[in-house]
């Protein structure tokens, strides 16, 4: 019953207004947390960290592959006008290239739950005992009513937050 009133609640959200997904499966961590500066005081934009379970990263919602880093540990899928930046790891100088294997190229389009790229989560953890995934959103002037969810634990198929696109 109670998926059936979501459904049609649903065909109120503008159509702007996306449900964006966790590309990690793991454990939530709070901003303290976070060894990096930059993504623990949100200077980019607001971010969620999570210490991953799983060694795959799925995209979040549809979009359009914008940019792939040189490690092959981050990139940033676009969305509307907004940007997601996608971490595995947030100290790639520790990172060699062969640990990431990219799924994606610059300029493809992802639907919700396509892999962007898996790692060997084993190694990773011996390599940076602080290997955290993390997403983050670019948005200037149009961010609304937004917030994260208050889970500790994501999967794949867990809604982090709304976001509208326009």
């Amino acid at each position: 019953m109670f998926r059936r009133i979501r459904q049609l609640l649903s065909f109120l959200e503008p159509s702007t207004l996306r449900r964006i997904k966790s590309p990690f499966e793991g454990n939530v961590l709070p901003p303290s947390l976070i060894k990096n500066t930059i993504i623990s005081c949100n200077v980019i934009g607001p971010s969620v960290a999570v210490k991953p379970t799983s060694d795959t990263v799925r995209a979040p919602c549809n979009g359009i592959i914008k940019t792939i880093s040189e490690k092959h540990n981050a990139l940033i899928l676009e969305v509307g006008k907004t940007q997601l930046l996608i971490n595995a790891g947030l100290n790639p100088k520790k990172y060699p290239v062969n640990l990431f294997d990219i799924k994606v190229r610059e300029g493809d389009s992802v639907t919700t739950g396509m892999p962007l790229l898996s790692f060997n989560l084993d190694t990773l953890n011996q390599v940076d005992p602080c290997f955290t995934c993390v997403i983050t959103v670019r948005q200037v002037k149009t961010l609304r009513s937004f917030s994260f969810t208050s889970s500790k634990k994501v999967y794949f198929d867990t809604v982090l937050f709304r976001l509208n696109t326009n």
